[in-house]
């Protein structure tokens, strides 16, 4: 009887044990889906900025492929990358409507406004580039994930 109560306990323990390295190692799986998820939705955001920056302008298919890419930001992180994704979306949103404007413009006053206000939007996208790292960091560091 003792054998067969000694084998029950080790059975047990091993079972309890493939239970806990399981359950580690789900959470860890979600750690590293998630961590996906977001670092998606960082080159997305990336990947329109560098277009806007080096065209000068975008498409609307870009756009379109931005707001794909980035959507899921609501759920991901917290308020703050939202907000700063949709100051993106309408600064962008902002500027093509400058350069549609400008397209038919003819040289004056008016032009002159809005290549001022053109310039201005591409320094802050600019800017938002170059935060980006720093505004996403909280949520993709590697420390966070130990």
């Amino acid at each position: 009887m003792n054998t067969i109560t000694g084998i029950a306990t080790l059975v047990a323990t091993i079972v309890a044990w493939i239970g806990y390295q399981q359950h580690k190692l789900a959470k860890e799986k979600f750690k590293l889906d998630l961590f996906e998820k977001r670092f998606s939705v960082y080159k997305g955001v990336q990947e329109f900025l560098i277009i806007i920056l080096q065209e000068g302008a975008f498409e609307f298919k870009q756009l379109a492929t931005f707001n794909a890419k980035t959507q899921d930001g609501t759920f991901l992180f917290g308020s703050d990358i939202p907000d700063y994704i949709n100051r993106i979306y309408k600064d962008a949103l902002r500027m093509r409507t400058v350069n549609v404007r400008l397209e038919h413009l003819p040289v004056g006053d008016e032009r002159n406004l809005l290549c001022e206000e053109e310039s201005q939007l591409l320094e802050e996208l600019a800017e938002r580039l170059s935060s980006l790292p720093e505004i996403f960091a909280p949520y993709l560091r590697f420390e966070k994930w130990k």
